[in-house]
């Protein structure tokens, strides 16, 4: 057994609520001020603890999520030719991403803009059209419906992080007006067996660039989040529920207060593992810095500003692995 897998074998026991905690959402829409705010004093505790939470009660059809997931196999299931015909670039950051290693991919979709839009036309980074699989029917109705859905979710937790925070519930929204959001369908194939001299890192630890993500896991699981004490603890999938979590820009964003925490991916089932990621980012032109009212008189805040999209345009030209 290589340390390697000694260490990712035994380091990782399975969570429980105190360690990420389910936030149940129901009532959140359309419910009484003192619902809402109680709500997203239980967010604004976890944003500010362990950065992640599984949320449950936020309405989405489990038939939307069951054919999205279907269309992802369905992609994946496709010769390496035939996912490259939506190959993505760093100049067309959509489409088909591989890895250089191979095995591990990502189906990359983002805001569908009209082809006449003045950003598209002037080939302004990261806002081409998306590159859809035109060979599979249906493919790109599901996606789209799935990515519509994740735009509407992606509100009502923007209002909870305000609320939360003491600040006007619509405070983010003119922040995402054009949101450079990416909706990710990724596919991790299984490990030769569960043999821990055979686990695999699916993704290296890491925290999330941008604002924050919303994160459907299939039952396989393999999620894992290094916790203060406990060191990496399992993010066990929970029937129904998203895993929401902070990125590094919200973490600045809101000085410090939300925090953006480490993760990772190890595949520890001899079963392909999916997921969907939704990465909820500000507009390209947003500027964001930390907010004033979260900055403690006679303190420096703990960044400066960023241009968002030039922040995001270079972070991910030096990811992209074709």
């Amino acid at each position: 057994m290589s340390d390697l897998a000694e260490h990712v074998y035994e380091q990782a026991p399975a969570i429980n609520t105190n360690e990420i905690p389910v936030i149940d959402m129901t009532g959140f829409v359309g419910g009484s001020d003192a619902k809402r705010r109680a709500i997203a004093a239980e967010v604004a505790e976890a944003c500010s603890t362990v950065g992640f939470l599984y949320m449950a009660g936020h309405g989405l059809s489990p038939a939307l999520v069951d054919d999205t997931f279907a269309q992802t196999e369905r992609f994946f299931a496709q010769s390496e030719e035939d996912r490259r015909r939506t190959l993505a670039t760093p100049e067309w950051f959509r489409g088909y991403v591989p890895t250089k290693s191979g095995g591990m991919g990502t189906f990359r979709t983002m805001l569908e803009l009209p082809a006449d839009d003045p950003d598209v036309l002037r080939g302004k980074p990261m806002h081409h059209p998306n590159r859809w699989p035109d060979h599979l029917p249906g493919f790109r109705e599901v996606v789209t419906a799935y990515q519509d859905a994740m735009l509407e979710l992606s509100v009502h937790i923007r209002q909870m992080f305000a609320i939360g925070l003491d600040l006007p519930e619509d405070f983010f929204e003119p922040f995402y007006k054009r949101p450079l959001i990416q909706q990710s369908l990724l596919y991790y194939p299984a490990p030769p067996s569960i043999d821990p001299k055979d686990l695999k890192i699916g993704a290296g630890e890491h925290s999330d660039t941008g604002a924050f993500t919303i994160l459907m896991q299939d039952q396989v699981g393999g999620l894992e989040v290094k916790h203060r004490e406990k060191g990496w603890v399992q993010a066990t999938p929970i029937e129904g529920t998203f895993v929401v979590n902070i990125g590094d820009v919200m973490m600045n964003w809101t000085n410090g207060r939300y925090i953006s925490n480490l993760h990772r991916v190890v595949n520890r089932k001899a079963k392909d593992r999916m997921s969907l990621p939704h990465f909820a980012n500000a507009d390209y032109d947003a500027i964001i810095a930390p907010i004033p009212a979260l900055i403690e008189p006679g303190h420096d805040p703990i960044t400066g500003p960023i241009h968002f999209g030039r922040y995001m345009d270079e972070f991910y030209n030096g990811q992209m692995s074709i």
